[in-house]
């Protein structure tokens, strides 16, 4: 069992693998190329990045609440033989991270029990999961979860103006030869 590379989803089956780094599909794998020129980000100039985005307004509420990491909300909902469960991680304030969690932990606290065996086994890991989450102290540096998502905006704004460069030299005829 693997980990998408991009997604962070997990590979049971199929996927794909690119330079020892393992995608759940075609759609994750067309972003190995961003993944490589992310890993290429020099240390201080992600930290910069980071530490200003985290002092920022929280994308969510739009306040200066705290700082701005990323945070995980997990759910589960079951129905008879069905149990489905997911995490899915949001950038923002403390405050409103907290919230997601309490969201999820409810969630699963309805939605969770109603599945036989999985309903039973999974609802108190993902409210477990969130209580802990929202008992925890907030991070005093970014987490490495949030380093990555920084990483990725940073390669995905070079290959952004990369592109333009490279569509302002062929709008001003550079690179065209004429026969």
């Amino acid at each position: 069992m693997s980990e998408c590379s991009y997604c962070g989803k997990t590979v049971l089956f199929g996927g794909r693998t690119i330079e020892k780094r393992r995608y759940c599909g075609a759609a994750c794998a067309s972003r190995h190329g961003l993944l490589e020129l992310a890993d290429q980000v020099p240390h201080d100039v992600l930290r910069k990045h980071a530490q200003a985005w985290r002092a920022g307004a929280c994308p969510k509420c739009r306040k200066n609440a705290g700082p701005v990491d990323v945070y995980a909300e997990h759910r589960v909902h079951s129905f008879v033989l069905i149990t489905q469960w997911r995490s899915r991680r949001t950038v923002c304030c403390r405050r409103c991270g907290r919230l997601c969690q309490l969201r999820g932990a409810l969630y699963s606290a309805a939605l969770g029990w109603w599945g036989f065996p999985w309903g039973l086994l999974v609802t108190p890991i993902q409210i477990a999961r969130n209580v802990a989450g929202m008992a925890a102290r907030a991070p005093e540096q970014p987490t490495p979860s949030f380093e990555r998502l920084v990483r990725l905006q940073l390669a995905q704004a070079h290959l952004r103006q990369r592109s333009k460069v490279r569509i302002a030299s062929v709008a001003a005829g550079e690179g065209v030869t004429h026969r």
